[in-house]
């Protein structure tokens, strides 16, 4: 048996469990990406929107099964709307990352501790996104933050990059503390305080980027994979 017909084995039982767990046949699943054709345009976007559900409940396969037909398809058309399904289901498996909702810049700053001048690496806020977690934290244009998690930036890259990255490291719903030096109103002087922070998602405009590179590396890697397996199969010894 070739690796092509064990491959194509695998799938069925991959979809026979689909039908056995979601309701949903292998008949109906093949009916399904067929309509991709249709004369009809209601038809096509509906089997888009579909495959797009099942992508969501079962990723690996509707995944496999798209790239399948991907290869195999002639009309524009379907490989176009193939590879919108299956940018829609590799993005939207992505890990929220977290946002805090600032424009930044860095902002180096002297202070004294403990008697002695310390040159310190921060990064001052410019802007505050409304409704943003900054927002609701309470963060304003001219706060200057000095410590992320109670951690001083280091001097290796830019602060606000520095921050910008730890930020997006987290998840959605993290909380981090920022240490904050603020100009206290009609006064020559800072008032230092922690607030903690719960972080938001980041906002659908910004996130493409990440969304578009995450796409380009699965869908090269699955194409090298098909390649390589193809190679094999053809290799007689």
């Amino acid at each position: 048996m070739t690796l092509t017909n064990r491959i194509a084995i695998i799938m069925i039982a991959l979809l026979a469990s689909i039908a056995a767990g979601q309701g949903q046949s292998v008949n109906e699943l093949d009916q399904l990406f067929n309509q991709l054709g249709s004369d009809r345009y209601e038809i096509r976007q509906k089997a888009h929107d579909q495959i797009l559900e099942e992508g969501k409940k079962n990723k690996e396969s509707i995944l496999n099964r798209s790239l399948d037909i991907y290869l195999k398809a002639t009309d524009p058309e379907i490989r176009y709307r193939l590879r919108s399904a299956m940018f829609g289901i590799v993005s939207g498996n992505l890990r929220p990352e977290g946002f805090i909702g600032i424009r930044m810049m860095d902002s180096p700053m002297r202070i004294i501790n403990g008697g002695a001048v310390q040159n310190i690496r921060a990064v001052q806020i410019l802007s505050v996104v409304p409704n943003s977690a900054a927002s609701k934290a309470g963060l304003k244009p001219g706060d200057r933050i000095t410590h992320l998690d109670g951690k001083a930036f280091k001097f290796q890259s830019p602060a606000y990059v520095e921050l910008s990255k730890y930020i997006r490291s987290k998840d959605s719903g993290e909380s981090v503390k920022l240490n904050i030096s603020r100009v206290k109103p009609g006064l020559n002087n800072r008032q230092e305080m922690e607030i903690a922070i719960k972080l938001g998602s980041r906002p659908e405009g910004l996130d493409n980027d990440r969304k578009t590179r995450a796409f380009t590396e699965w869908f090269e890697k699955s194409i090298t994979t098909r390649k390589k397996d193809d190679s094999q199969d053809k290799d007689p010894n």
